[in-house]
């Protein structure tokens, strides 16, 4: 599962990374954490008698949540997207509702392991992963490895500040990365419609539509040239759900990008799409449960 600011995404992954099932219930809506757990478990457990009935039992459950983990990786402490998970024993909790033994990741990490496995970022060597979303997360790969630092990831990497006095952000700045580039900014930009709809009505040549994909590619190319410095990426991927809009938003990134970014970096960074449509978390966290990572 991939519990995220919006949505959680719930489903049975095999270990090539196909999905075998899928389905989605709203976190934002369900406010407290009993009653997003237990929306979680009533959608997983038929998935799970499912596979049992058909001799194909789960092997583990893994679990991406947005925000940082404690050092035993049992509890998420600090994400301004989604305070009612602060500080619950999530893995404790869903183990002894799911009756199996849990474990949890940051889901920039999450990402990261999917797109290193199986994904865009294979054959990397220094990989940087950022989901954009209802948030901004990152997480880095180094020679096969998940880097861990702050928040037992690459750090709150979305919170860099990007544009003094811009949009306020959900962790109280303003002009943070995560602020300028989430799905909350390019549906702001793109006339108040959910960014599916600003997608489509781009692809479809509307002008208001691509300035408004066209903006949030400038600040997050932007922001990628800003952290490069920092992980020395020979490769980024980009997912989440603004991802969706696939080269509309990406060859635009790599303009501002080569614009912005130091000569060491300009040519020699790879921007490619996630190769999962939103799901690169929810396969990271089975990924990860199966083959668990330092």
């Amino acid at each position: 599962m991939d519990i995220g600011g919006t949505r959680t995404k719930i489903g049975i992954v095999a270990e090539d990374g196909n999905i075998v099932s899928r389905a989605t219930v709203s976190t934002s809506e369900r406010g407290e954490p009993e009653p997003l757990v237990e929306g979680i478990v009533s959608t997983l457990r038929p998935m799970l008698e499912s596979q049992s009935r058909a001799r194909k039992p789960v092997a583990a459950i893994g679990v991406s949540v947005a925000g940082f983990l404690d050092r035993d990786r049992s509890a998420m402490y600090a994400n301004a997207n989604l305070p009612a998970l602060c500080n619950f024993p999530l893995r404790r909790v869903l183990r002894e509702r799911l009756g199996q033994e849990c474990t949890l990741e940051v889901d920039s990490n999450a990402a990261a392991i999917a797109e290193f496995q199986l994904g865009a970022g294979r054959g990397s060597a220094r990989l940087l992963v950022v989901t954009v979303g209802t948030g901004l997360g990152g997480g880095v790969v180094i020679d096969g490895r998940l880097l861990r630092y702050t928040g037992e990831c690459a750090g709150d990497i979305g919170h860099i500040i990007v544009a003094p006095g811009g949009r306020p952000c959900a962790c109280g700045a303003r002009g943070c990365l995560e602020a300028m580039v989430n799905s909350a900014a390019l549906t702001e930009r793109g006339g108040g419609r959910p960014v599916r709809e600003v997608v489509k009505s781009a692809r479809r040549g509307e002008q208001p539509a691509s300035d408004a994909i066209a903006e949030t590619a400038k600040w997050l190319g932007l922001g990628l040239a800003s952290l490069s410095p920092l992980f020395a990426p020979d490769r980024i991927v980009v997912g989440g759900g603004v991802a969706a809009a696939g080269d509309l938003l990406l060859d635009s990134v790599r303009t501002s990008y080569r614009l912005h970014a130091a000569p060491d970096f300009r040519d020699s960074v790879g921007i490619v799409g996630s190769s999962f449509r939103g799901w690169e978390g929810m396969i990271g966290a089975a990924l990860g449960a199966l083959r668990p990572t330092s």
